[in-house]
């Protein structure tokens, strides 16, 4: 029998968009991005972009799609540095991984207003990220 990590129960379909990103969007995320987390990667191919609530804060989990979050990467519009924007908590805030701590991509949340003044860290971990997603 195969055992499959806990955080893939968190990627249903019920909360995904039912479009998988498509290969040449995730090409390019990793390739103007970097290397991203395998199961950040793994929830776009099964949906491009969702919404979801979350146990922890900031309770909502909007993800954006593969093209979005790699326009704004390339808009150099970020208030931050070092890290990329995947998502937001549907009032404002930024959710992004930390890319100051290469392999391992702690999931932050920010206000781009004051992002030094409102950094928190939300998961160490995509994929801790998805075992905090509530059952549909």
């Amino acid at each position: 029998m195969i055992r499959l990590p806990p955080w893939t129960r968190a990627l249903a379909p019920t909360w995904l968009n039912p479009a998988p990103a498509s290969p040449h969007a995730l090409q390019d995320l990793e390739r103007e991005v970097g290397p991203l987390p395998s199961s950040y990667l793994e929830c776009l191919r099964r949906g491009n972009g969702g919404e979801v609530g979350l146990r922890v804060s900031p309770l909502v989990l909007c993800l954006d799609s593969a093209e979005s979050a790699l326009n704004y990467w390339r808009s150099g519009t970020y208030t931050k540095q070092g890290v990329f924007v995947f998502g937001g908590s549907g009032g404002g805030d930024l959710l992004a991984f930390d890319l100051r701590v290469p392999g391992v991509w702690p999931v932050i949340c920010f206000d781009p207003i004051d992002p030094d003044g409102s950094t928190e860290l939300v998961a160490e971990s995509f994929e801790v990220l998805l075992t905090h997603c509530e059952e549909e």
